[in-house]
């Protein structure tokens, strides 16, 4: 029974808290997001690059921070890594670069340098290659978020070492092939957010019912969608650096709360107050990608809708594992265990991001 307690144990914590862990690991590798908004023979690229990419080549004084005067006395320099490095061409005639600004910023709750840069072409712009060698070289974890905006036009893709060339053409979708994107982005929003997936798992341990476990995620889901319309729509504003931090700090409580409270009766509650702090989160992950203000209520509703799908799939595997893991004496023992690691998680995610 023992070897058959800790091969449980040894399944629940690997399920969810390597995933988790994983995210040890995304904090050495970096993230940098390109948004590019096409209007005729015009592209503006919003370029994020996080600080840790760019601290080998433009750190001069070597402090591990970069400031706005290191970039301006090196404009040149720069400009040239991305005249070198960042190449768009229409009818294989590469578009000329002109850098607007650069500035340090802080973006998902990033520190990092946010380039704007313009480049025009002869004529509209229906079809160009993308050609994207930033960073690889010193950081070859480092990846780009891209996205490409014109009109109704969505586009998305992951720039890496294995994909630096992409051909996009520009066609303007029906509506439900937009629909469907943001549907499908907000399942791969849920699904890659370890602090979500950890924040639900946390939730739902000391469920012992099917029953208290739907009014804790009934309670979340109405919640967080509350304010994910609320921000998405800029009906408040809110600081996403605090929002960020606040969301391992939500996980540091009920972790917590799970070593000392054997009953799910009144998590409900504490689930709506904590809800509305993810939907800010969720709001600040869709604020990323930009939403076509022609179809902004129908693309909210997909985003959301595909978070609560996400979230299903995971509690429809979790769920049955732990409610029969329940008939055990020794469960108490392991979700206390269990709890223990996911406020070290938690914990490290807070002090990170409040730096």
């Amino acid at each position: 029974m023992k070897i058959r307690a800790f091969l449980s144990l040894f399944i629940v914590t690997l399920i969810f808290c390597a995933n988790a862990s994983t995210s040890f690991a995304h904090t050495v590798k970096s993230q940098g997001y390109s948004i590019l908004n096409i209007k005729g023979k015009t592209i503006d690229y919003e370029l994020f690059l996080d600080q840790i990419d760019m601290l080998e080549q433009f750190d001069t004084n070597k402090d591990k921070y970069l400031e706005n005067e290191e970039l301006s006395s090196q404009k040149e320099r720069i400009e040239a890594v991305l005249q070198k490095d960042l190449r768009i061409e229409v009818d294989s005639k590469p578009l000329t670069m002109e850098m607007l600004s650069m500035e340090v910023t802080e973006k998902a709750s990033h520190i990092g340098v946010l380039f704007k840069l313009r480049l025009t072409a002869d004529e509209a712009i229906e079809q160009f290659n993308l050609h994207y060698n930033l960073m690889f070289e010193d950081s070859p974890l480092h990846t780009n978020v891209l996205l490409v905006h014109s009109g109704e036009f969505f586009y998305q893709n992951i720039l890496d070492t294995k994909n630096k060339d992409v051909q996009i053409t520009i066609a303007q979708p029906e509506s439900e092939s937009v629909l469907w994107k943001y549907f499908v982005l907000g399942i791969e929003h849920i699904l890659t957010g370890y602090d979500h997936l950890l924040f639900l798992l946390s939730l739902v341990l000391i469920a012992s019912r099917y029953k208290d476990a739907l009014k804790i995620v009934t309670a979340f889901t109405i919640a967080h969608s509350i304010t994910l319309f609320l921000v998405a729509t800029d009906r408040i504003q809110v600081s996403s650096h605090w929002v960020e931090a606040l969301i391992p700090l939500t996980i540091c409580y009920v972790a917590v709360e799970n070593m000392f409270v054997q009953q799910a009766k009144w998590r409900w509650q504490l689930t709506t107050l904590f809800g509305l702090i993810h939907g800010m989160g969720f709001a600040g992950a869709l604020a990323e990608t930009g939403l076509p203000k022609s179809n902004l209520i129908g693309s909210l509703l997909t985003f959301n809708l595909g978070v609560e799908t996400g979230q299903l799939l995971i509690l429809c595997l979790l769920l049955p594992l732990l409610i029969w893991l329940r008939r055990f004496p020794w469960y108490r023992k392991m979700m206390i265990s269990t709890s223990c690691l996911i406020f070290v998680l938690a914990f490290y995610w807070l002090i990170q991001r409040l730096q």
